[in-house]
């Protein structure tokens, strides 16, 4: 027998988002709207790490890197769709971050092209702070070129991956 579910909020229905989604912070102002992207794949899946994460990129249909963008945009529709149906106005990000994993397992046309789905389905703001995670063994200067190109913060970029030494053999990051 399952022991008692905690004491709380009951899950909202498929499509739904709970009512606190649509509260103020607690000072009355408009709760500024971020957006998470989690991309679960890695090279080596570390120990320490608690994320939900995978090593094999090629899982299948849906699943693998390949069709990453495509799931992921319909995911955001699906979230706008969800915002549009509690009555959340439309609000642009004003913070982006792909996290993971490690995001820079894919190519940077990819995470461009993430970032072009959350301005569609939500607006960025002019001033929005766009990054990425990234492994110093995942990325090269186009990588990174490429990424500030199509929106992500390239001084943020540069001092992510310029603090990260580059290592080889055991104990080299993953």
């Amino acid at each position: 027998m399952s022991p008692a579910q905690p004491v709380g909020e009951p899950l909202p229905g498929m499509g739904e988002l709970p009512a606190q989604a649509a509260a103020s912070a607690p000072d009355g102002s408009e709760r500024p709207f971020s957006v998470y992207l989690h991309v679960p794949y890695c090279r080596v899946r570390c120990g320490y790490c608690d994320f939900n994460t995978y090593t094999n990129l090629t899982m299948g249909q849906g699943a693998s890197a390949e069709d990453f963008v495509g799931t992921l945009a319909g995911e955001l529709r699906a979230a706008r769709r969800a915002m549009d149906s509690a009555g959340l106005p439309v609000r642009a990000a004003q913070t982006v971050f792909v996290g993971g994993g490690t995001p820079t397992m894919l190519p940077a046309a990819d995470l461009v092209s993430m970032l072009e789905l959350v301005r569609e389905c939500f607006g960025l703001a002019a001033d929005a702070e766009v990054t990425t995670e990234a492994n110093p063994d995942s990325v090269d200067e186009a990588g990174l070129a490429a990424l500030a190109e199509g929106g992500f913060h390239p001084r943020l970029l540069r001092h992510a991956v310029g603090r990260a030494p580059r290592a080889e053999g055991p104990g080299a990051h993953p």
